[in-house]
């Protein structure tokens, strides 16, 4: 990790999980999770021994953020701005992450529920969703373990998966549909 990025304190993401889990539970813990390299990601520990995700979307917790501007001449070095028509554009921010879910959800995939979006900012100088903490391990782990054992699992992964393949959806700008799959479009001069 880069040194001298501030992270957030269990002080700093009461006030979210407050919101998130309602005044009957309160905050008892927080842990940075891996992973998140252009968000921060949060383990949430409540009172009763339950658990949430927290995700914030913070130029202190961007990773990602530096662009020497070397395609562009005309730009000065600093963070890159999203472009939604580009398909490798920074994918950030609450918009894009309650869109992914949406989708996911409606091709049938197991996702974690949301429990609080906030893009407006209200409980931390940046946007943050809080999401349901899917316990159980992952499953290279339980392969590890047992392989038999995780052939349920495996078998919920390839449904979903299915589910996945059979959702059409409108391709990205700058590709179309071919027999084969999705192609970049490609500009003769």
């Amino acid at each position: 990790m880069t040194p001298g990025r501030p992270h957030l304190t269990a002080a700093d993401l009461a006030p979210l999980a407050r919101a998130a889990a309602g005044p009957r539970r309160t905050l008892a813990g927080v842990t940075r999770m891996r992973g998140g390299s252009k968000k921060g990601s949060y383990r949430l520990t409540y009172d009763d021994g339950s658990t949430a995700i927290a995700y914030v979307w913070s130029p202190a917790e961007n990773y990602w953020d530096r662009w020497d501007g070397r395609d562009d001449p005309q730009a000065a070095a600093g963070p890159r701005p999203p472009d939604p028509r580009a398909p490798f554009s920074p994918a950030t921010g609450t918009d894009l992450f309650t869109a992914a879910h949406d989708r996911l959800t409606a091709a049938g995939v197991r996702t974690p529920r949301l429990l609080l979006v906030d893009p407006d900012r209200r409980y931390l100088p940046a946007d943050a969703v809080v999401v349901e903490n899917v316990r159980g391990g992952s499953l290279a782990a339980a392969l590890a373990r047992d392989p038999a054992a995780a052939g349920p699992i495996v078998d919920r992964l390839a449904g979903q998966l299915r589910a996945l393949h059979a959702h059409d959806a409108p391709p990205l700008p700058g590709f179309i549909r071919s027999a084969s799959g999705f192609s970049p479009v490609v500009k003769r001069i």
